[in-house]
């Protein structure tokens, strides 16, 4: 997916999903990916600009809106990103993926969502290593979507989502 998006030069429009809460707005990324920033240990929160805090079982009604946020890294359950090349990392071992095929199918199982899509891999011995002994604390599912299990008809669609590996509570892969 690479759809135009309308955004600044250097930020990337981004949804971060929790258990309450959709925070949308614009990161500023510093030459730096988001998944990157976000697997960053040495800072816990992100600074989010133009931001709007929605329920997350009422994404459309708007609860807040300022003109910066700063989201907690380990409170976020995914971030929906417009396109594909906004998941892609360059920080983590996981670099070389851009023109890698979607080789596998996964399902990830978090509190209140099931998420669903792609991953991109060099090889099939990787995909134990990303999701189960990588030191990343985020992961990119590619051409995904998120659903709201206590309300099936909300859905987030994105070229790309990050997820957050420590808040999964299963991942099942199957061949693409």
């Amino acid at each position: 997916m690479t759809d135009k998006v309308v955004s600044r030069k250097g930020y990337v429009s981004a949804e971060f999903l929790s258990d309450s809460y959709r925070i949308s707005g614009d990161v500023n990324l510093r030459n730096q990916p988001l998944v990157d920033t976000l697997n960053d240990i040495n800072s816990h929160f992100v600074r989010v600009e133009s931001v709007y805090i929605s329920p997350i079982t009422d994404p459309v009604v708007f609860s807040a809106q300022n003109p910066i946020g700063q989201v907690r890294k380990d409170k976020i359950l995914a971030v929906v990103l417009p396109r594909e090349e906004d998941g892609f990392a360059k920080h983590t071992i996981y670099t070389n993926v851009v023109t890698a095929p979607i080789i596998y199918n996964l399902f990830v199982a978090m509190p209140g969502f099931e998420i669903r899509g792609g991953l991109r891999m060099n090889s099939s011995a990787d995909i134990e290593n990303m999701l189960i002994r990588s030191v990343d604390r985020f992961i990119t599912i590619y051409r995904a979507t998120a659903k709201l299990l206590s309300h099936p008809d909300i859905q987030f669609y994105g070229g790309s989502i990050l997820v957050n590996r420590e808040m999964a509570n299963l991942f099942a892969v199957e061949k693409a």
